[in-house]
């Protein structure tokens, strides 16, 4: 019988874990952790892995969590100036971007062929919309954590693909600044100071303040992208063990909307040059977010937490935009649509939770216990068309006047909502195996209704639902750990039956069978992980009405990822991920029947990044770095007619060099080769995108902590 992938795998890890075993234990030193509040912060660790994730709010290693799991520490972030949640999650084991505007605002996240419905900050998840500014600005956070797969257990109904989990700077008690500023290739201009420190003599007291000023032109005509942002924090202890943390992020975008290239009507993607624009320089997009929170966390005698956390997220988004709105006929016209569209989202959620260690039959166990509360309300219909002209792609005119429309007001309202208590027993069997047990009960519902006379027309409440989670993991050796996982997903819909009524959630499953290894000193990670996802009662077109849909589809997603990253040698750190992603209709209408259900998501994706300070005495403070990302041919399908992106590799390079203990300088060059490929493909009207031309990025790091 010929090895499984993951049997590979597994013998690999087991292989280093045996080399790693001959080597002494002084081959490298321990990770240095910094003193921030938090145990697990990856700021100052200088490394490009995390020892602890938060991402299921039962603090633990990587290693321990039976799903595949990647984290961007703040090494790499500051590394490769990553300074949007899109740019660091493209550099991330089988994570498709999806681009929805030309500055790169707009986005949709996918992981296993579905979209990342939902974004955690700080373990509370709010859901994402396509006409929304996926995150705030990376300089608020200490690491971004990718859990692939399933995560019901932690934000209830949701996509299966998998959840981000974003985690803020906390105050420290000892006195630090940091301040960062770069320059670039068209126009970049970008600020950003970070400053914390005690706010009275015994450090009980403690705030942090980071403020970023972020403007850029884009190598699209006239296309510009200015963002200002600030977050504020302060930490009390009110006793050795209770401290409260209350905080307050704002971020004001203010850019020029795109929404891509058409196409010709056979499918062909326009040959032009890269800084083509379809629309107008008047065009507007205006993004302002708002997020507030408190917490209250309480650490116990032994090891165990409780924490109440309340949050409140408010979004507001704007554009006012002339786009391709039909096929590019050959001597390059286009049809010009106009509209402007406003929409306001607002989330308030509570989270209360405890998280245990439990003696029991002479063992340790790990019990978490917890109740949330969500709510989402979001306005809608305040748009309104303008009058479309005829333009020119070859011969393009930026200046033509938009027409004056008047927004009507928003005339309907959505209310989401959801009461849950969950629950986890991590038990130990044995000194090698674990069992986790878990699961969320939920009380979801949905509903929508005209603000004209406040009459609901639709609404889905699929009343008590259960979500459950169940994995195994056995320790092979002192360094591997195998796994098997099992968990449930449940998907509310908006697609509208014949009598106007949501259809009744979408439910599905995975299995995810892994190993994961900690190898030199535990400075070098690795996993592989082999999945499969069913997922069914997706909408499809209801047969006696044009109009309406029926829970009758299902799909499949099922593949491979194998990552290691971490500190390969003294002064070498890497991040190396490979993802192989099948996806497939099971049960469709004919037309979709065997189709790939996720053509955008490539079969075959790749990311390499590397950094290493040179050794040499009379190199002393030089490092170099660079990488790779190669995603292979994707498509946009409608009906007969396939849009096509074949295959691509990009590559980067850097140098930097340390001036001193507190200053740093460095030059990094994006798509190194200046590839022209299309990074986004979706149909013959618009939301077609070139991806960026090469690109240089010079900037200066000084800090104190």
């Amino acid at each position: 019988m010929r090895p499984t992938p993951l049997a590979l795998a597994a013998a690999l890890l087991a292989g280093l874990g045996a080399a790693q075993a001959q080597t002494t234990a002084t081959a490298l030193p321990e990770v240095r952790v910094s003193d921030g509040a938090e145990g697990q912060a990856t700021e100052g660790t200088g490394q490009y892995i995390a020892r602890e994730v938060s991402v299921g709010k039962l603090v633990q290693s990587p290693r321990e969590t039976p799903q595949s799991v990647s984290v961007i520490t703040r090494q790499r972030v500051d590394d490769f100036h990553m300074t949007k949640l899109e740019d660091a999650v493209k550099q991330t084991t089988g994570i498709t971007v999806t681009r929805l505007d030309g500055a790169g605002n707009y986005n949709t996240i996918q992981a296993r062929g579905f979209d990342i419905g939902a974004i955690q900050l700080d373990g509370i998840a709010f859901p994402q919309g396509a006409n929304f500014a996926t995150a705030l600005d990376t300089a608020f956070y200490d690491r971004i954590e990718v859990l692939r797969g399933p995560s019901g257990l932690l934000q209830g109904a949701g996509e299966p693909g998998g959840t981000i989990n974003l985690v803020r700077k906390r105050a420290r008690s000892q006195l630090g600044i940091a301040a960062n500023a770069s320059a670039g290739s068209w126009g970049l201009r970008r600020a950003d100071v970070d400053l914390t420190g005690a706010l009275n003599a015994s450090g009980s007291l403690r705030g942090r303040l980071v403020l970023v000023n972020d403007e850029r032109d884009s190598y699209v005509d006239t296309l510009r992208n200015d963002r200002r942002a600030g977050y504020g924090t302060v930490e009390l202890d009110i006793t050795p063990a209770t401290t409260l943390s209350v905080g307050h992020t704002r971020q004001r975008v203010r850019a020029t909307i795109d929404q891509g290239l058409p196409a010709y009507a056979d499918g062909r993607l326009p040959d032009v040059p890269r800084s083509t624009f379809a629309g107008l320089a008047r065009n507007l997009q205006n993004l302002d977010t708002t997020d507030t929170f408190a917490e209250l966390e309480h650490r116990l005698d032994g090891g165990g937490l409780v924490k109440l956390a309340a949050r409140q997220m408010q979004r507001d988004s704007f554009y006012s935009a002339a786009r391709a709105n039909s096929a590019l006929a050959a001597n390059g016209d286009y049809q010009v649509q106009t509209v402007d569209f406003l929409q306001d989202s607002a989330d308030r959620n509570y989270d209360l939770y405890l998280a245990t260690p439990v003696q029991w039959l002479g063992r340790t166990h790990r019990v978490l216990l917890g109740a949330s509360h969500s709510r989402n309300r979001s306005l809608g219909g305040n748009y309104v068309y303008g009058p479309s002209t005829t333009a020119n792609l070859l011969r393009p005119d930026y200046a033509r006047p938009y027409p004056a429309l008047q927004l009507p007001g928003y005339d309907s309202e959505t209310l989401r909502t959801e009461n849950a208590l969950y629950g986890q027993a991590q038990l130990s069997v044995t000194e090698r195996a674990r069992l986790l047990l878990g699961g969320r009960l939920s009380w979801a519902e949905v509903e929508s209704r005209r603000l004209s006379d406040g009459k609901a027309t639709a609404s889905a409440a699929p009343g008590r639902q259960f979500i459950p989670s169940v994995a195994a993991l056995y320790d092979l050796n002192a360094q591997t750990t195998a796994y098997a996982s099992y968990a449930e997903t449940m998907v509310v819909q908006s697609a509208l039956t014949s009598a106007g009524s949501l259809l009744p959630p979408r439910t599905g499953s995975q299995v995810e069978l892994g190993v994961k290894g900690e190898f030199l000193n535990k400075r070098l990670q690795a996993h592989a992980a082999l999945f499969r996802i069913l997922d069914s009662d997706r909408a499809i077109a209801d047969p006696a009405s044009a109009t309406a849909s029926i829970p009758g589809g299902k799909v499949r997603s099922q593949g491979l990822e194998l990552e290691v990253s971490g500190q390969a040698a003294p002064g070498w750190d890497l991040m190396a991920g490979y993802a192989y992603t099948d996806t497939k209709y099971l049960r469709a209408p004919a037309a979709q029947q065997g189709q790939a259900f996720s053509p955008v998501t490539p079969r075959h994706s790749l990311n390499l990044s590397t950094r290493y300070a040179l050794r040499s005495p009379a190199l002393q403070g030089w490092s170099v770095g660079g990488g790779v990302s190669y995603r292979s041919a994707f498509y946009a399908q409608s009906g007969a007619l396939r849009i096509a992106s074949g295959g691509y590799a990009l590559f980067n390079a850097q140098a930097a060099y340390q001036i001193n203990d507190r200053v740093s300088v460095s030059l990094t060059v994006e798509n190194l080769f200046d590839k022209t490929y299309y990074e986004k493909v979706s149909g013959i009207a618009r939301q077609n995108f070139y991806g960026a031309p090469r690109s240089v990025v010079l900037a200066l790091r000084a800090h104190t902590f």
